[in-house]
């Protein structure tokens, strides 16, 4: 190995190391990552200094392409370029050959870090967690109005199948890393599915794109024996053989300490991620009040007595009210003003007596307050009681996941020519 071969490897080695540690732990639920984390004061420190860069230390936007995340990256190539230097000018010295076992440790890092962070990821795809499932805010918002980002989310949550498979593969590929002997499929699998995601991220301006790209370069890395035995098979037209996983201790007592520390890290990812997954799938898909899922065009608005009009632009009458049961907000009801601001209120039905029990949702006053409902013909619906001291009486016109085209056509195999 050159003496820039060696440096190349002590760099990528340090980079993904220091990257990894800590904010790399998504899949340990029980660390918060913030707690024990040195990056804070010497990141912000290192872009005040050499970038001029000021930074909201309330907000970082840790992980979501901040300058936050640019400067921390800067500081790690930084970090692990002196240290690769530092590290081949001491090695020159003492003489020893280790490159090997570096590698190994290399690969065996990335092959858990991926492999454990792509099942996580894709079982939240699995169960709907990460795009949710398309709700109402979403039917309603004209698509001009959304970012690219949204659009993404809106349209993976339109396809439960989508959504499910994409997540399949992740969790099958990350799987299949955790064992040397598959992690040449795995890798495989994953280098495709993540070359997807980039691409995605990048196109639709996805705001954690710095991190999925990180994901596909580590992918590279780990599988970069087999790019170079697919090069000289496919592109030199010459035999090639396969690229083989080493593992990092050798021997019959080594390998017995192998099995147990697999099988134990085994044993916590599977209860780990089990109740996390429970607990966020209880957060996201209660579904309690799923029937009462709709959106309400307020047609008449009598406030204390007073009918007010539409398009009298003072914030006192509601224009829309919004009920939704779905995603990442389930059992709110989101009310819509004539000046377009927006209010979020916790709901609590009681059919028995057709009363909504409304608190709000963000903001410490809890005060609960009561609205009795009542069905007419054609989903129309009559709404009165005292809300924040104030007598209200709607009549509306309500829209239900059946009424948009885009809840209502799912897949078909056989359709009738028009």
């Amino acid at each position: 190995m050159t003496t820039i071969q060696k440096l190349i490897l002590r760099f990528v080695f340090l980079y993904f190391l220091l990257y990894i540690y800590p904010y790399g732990f998504e899949y340990i639920n029980e660390i918060d990552t913030n707690n024990f984390s040195f990056w804070k004061g010497i990141t912000i420190g290192f872009g005040e200094i050499f970038l001029g860069w000021e930074y909201n230390k309330d907000i970082l936007l840790n992980g979501l392409d901040s300058k936050y995340d640019f400067t921390r990256f800067l500081l790690v190539a930084v970090i692990s370029l002196i240290g690769a230097l530092i590290w081949v000018f001491i090695d020159s010295k003492l003489k020893k050959e280790y490159n090997n076992k570096l590698k190994i440790l290399l690969q065996t890092i990335l092959r858990y870090h991926i492999g454990l962070t792509l099942i996580l990821y894709g079982l939240s795809k699995v169960f709907l967690l990460q795009f949710g499932t398309m709700d109402i805010d979403s039917l309603e918002t004209p698509i001009g109005e959304h970012n690219g980002m949204n659009l993404v989310w809106a349209f993976m949550s339109y396809s439960k199948f989508y959504g499910i498979t994409a997540g399949l593969i992740e969790v099958v590929g990350g799987l299949l890393l955790l064992f040397r002997r598959t992690t040449s499929l795995g890798a495989f699998l994953l280098l495709i599915a993540m070359t997807n995601v980039v691409l995605m991220d990048i196109g639709y301006d996805v705001i954690v794109k710095m991190f999925a790209i990180h994901l596909l370069i580590m992918i590279v890395v780990l599988m970069w024996d087999d790019l170079k035995q697919l090069y000289v098979f496919f592109l030199r037209n010459r035999p090639s053989t396969a690229a083989i996983y080493m593992p990092l201790f050798e021997g019959s007592k080594s390998r017995n300490i192998r099995y147990i520390t697999k099988g134990a890290l085994l044993l916590y990812v599977f209860v780990s991620f089990s109740l996390d997954m429970t607990e966020r799938i209880e957060q996201q898909h209660s579904n309690h009040y799923e029937n009462f899922t709709s959106s309400h065009d307020i047609e008449i608005f009598v406030k204390n007595g007073d009918t007010i009009p539409k398009n009298k632009i003072n914030g006192n009458r509601w224009n829309v009210i919004r009920i939704n049961d779905l995603s990442y907000l389930p059992e709110t009801l989101m009310v819509l003003n004539e000046d377009n601001t927006t209010d979020r209120y916790k709901f609590t039905a009681d059919t028995l007596t057709k009363k909504l029990h409304l608190t709000d949702l963000y903001g410490d006053d809890q005060t609960s307050h009561e609205l009795t409902y009542k069905a007419l013909e054609n989903k129309v619906y009559i709404y009165q009681g005292i809300f924040k001291g104030d007598s209200l009486w709607m009549k509306t016109s309500a829209k239900t996941l059946n009424d948009y085209r885009l809840t209502r056509n799912r897949i078909r195999w056989i359709r009738d020519l028009e």
